[in-house]
């Protein structure tokens, strides 16, 4: 992992994933991002099913000067529609990236206008922009400031010693998890404790410049440096909106900044969204490491880790479908108890519900963007895939919901047939004696 933290600033810009070909007189920044579905690993021995772009999570750092022409070929790779939304950009973009279907391509081309730190994301339109976000198809751009110096270079005289390009963003289990705000894992730049087991590297005195995106897509996050006082801090990462001295930069989703820090001494400092328990404990926690005369990390990019999936997960995360069974617990009911499964952020829940023969389960559909169609829409419906007899629902809106009696035992393995990546299970048992007992 190590190889990923740590690249001069002069191979940052001249790598083909940033600047793809464009000739520098013309001033037009050219870049790609391809949507497709990727097993990542985001700990030790856990496997996030996750929707990428580029494979990555987050995706590939964007990097452009302010009023330079950006040219983005969104290329979709998927099965199903995705399409783009990138917050640098002062126009109108859905009609021209949103919407795209499978193995298809379109390109926009817009001026930076405003240097800043920006969010990019997948918005097919509708419900989809929720669901693909959550699911992992995010992105930092930054544009870069040409009229005005953020105020700690130009006192200096330098640029940074360090930039680092840090990402916040949540991980999730389930659709309903996503629905209620309840993150599983809450990372910098794609993996739990990241610069926790391989530190940022620096030296006292050093000039640190971050470039802070918290894309969510529900936390509001507050960074800090234990040890250390922000000098500079840039909202949005304009550098006409400075403020100086902050302990904390609170940063709502898609919120930002620019942060101009001097290591103040040797030692550890640890980096921390400060939302502890509901953040920091679940992945949020770095450390820059300052040693006199030591190495430097000249640059931290945002991109997540490309590393091989182990040969045993102990743990899968499946935000839409199945994982492991204790991410995914199923839900055992006995006889006589009302049978639910509610279909919420393009996931069903329970995802493994277990009933007695003769139950009467009910599907409701609690997903309220029940406008538009395809990945744009959040009906959804019942279709087995697998199980002892058929299983099929008629499409569902919001709060519609679909009933059947179950009168055989045996597994259904069932799906959404408008979004087939949410995947779940009905598992219908004979109740024994003691169960019926407890009636």
């Amino acid at each position: 992992m190590g190889r990923l933290l740590s690249v001069g600033l002069a191979g940052v810009l001249a790598a083909g994933s940033l600047f793809l070909g464009a000739p520098a007189a013309a001033q037009v920044k050219k870049f790609e991002l391809v949507a497709t579905r990727k097993n990542l690993v985001v700990d030790e021995g856990v496997v996030w099913r996750a929707f990428t772009w580029n494979g990555r999570v987050p995706g590939p750092l964007l990097v452009v000067e302010e009023g330079d022409e950006v040219e983005i070929t969104v290329r979709n790779a998927d099965t199903i529609t995705h399409g783009l939304s990138i917050h640098a950009a002062s126009t109108q973009t859905s009609a021209v990236v949103g919407n795209i279907p499978a193995g298809q391509s379109r390109t926009l081309r817009f001026r930076a206008d405003f240097p800043g730190v920006y969010m990019y994301h997948c918005a097919p339109g509708g419900h989809g922009i929720l669901a693909h976000t959550m699911g992992g198809m995010f992105g930092m751009v930054v544009v870069e400031p040409k009229r005005t110096k953020y105020r700690l270079e130009e006192e200096l005289g330098r640029p940074p010693d360090v930039r680092v390009y840090m990402v916040q963003h949540e991980v999730y289990g389930s659709g309903k998890d996503f629905a209620d705000g309840r993150a599983l894992y809450v990372t910098f730049n794609g993996y739990n404790f990241r610069y926790v087991t391989q530190p940022i590297q620096a030296r006292p005195g050093d000039y640190v410049r971050f470039y802070y995106l918290n894309v969510g897509p529900n936390l509001v996050g507050s960074f800090h440096a234990v040890g250390g006082i922000w000098e500079y801090a840039y909202a949005g990462g304009n550098p006409q909106n400075v403020t100086r001295g902050l302990q904390t930069t609170i940063a709502a989703p898609t919120d930002s900044w620019v942060i101009e820090w001097r290591v103040p001494a040797e030692g550890s400092f640890l980096l921390v969204t400060h939302a502890f328990g509901v953040q920091a404990m679940k992945g949020a926690v770095g450390v820059l490491s300052a040693k006199k005369d030591g190495p430097r990390t000249a640059v931290v990019r945002p991109e997540g880790p490309n590393l091989p999936l182990p040969a045993k997960p102990k743990r899968v995360v499946d935000p839409f479908g199945l994982g492991s069974s204790d991410v995914d617990v199923p839900v055992r009911l006995r006889p006589g108890d009302p049978a639910f499964v509610r279909m919420v952020g393009n996931s069903y829940w329970p995802k493994v519900l277990e009933v007695p023969v003769g139950s009467r389960v009910t599907w409701v559909n609690e997903d309220v963007f029940d406008l538009l169609e395809g990945e744009r829409t959040g009906m959804h419906n019942v279709t087995a895939v697998r199980g002892p007899t058929q299983l099929a629902s008629p499409l569902l809106k919001h709060a519609d919901r679909f009933t059947l009696e179950v009168r055989r035992p045996g597994e259904y393995e069932y799906i959404c047939a408008i979004h087939p990546y949410m995947r779940a299970k009905l598992r219908v048992y004979r109740p024994g004696a003691e169960e019926l007992a407890r009636r």
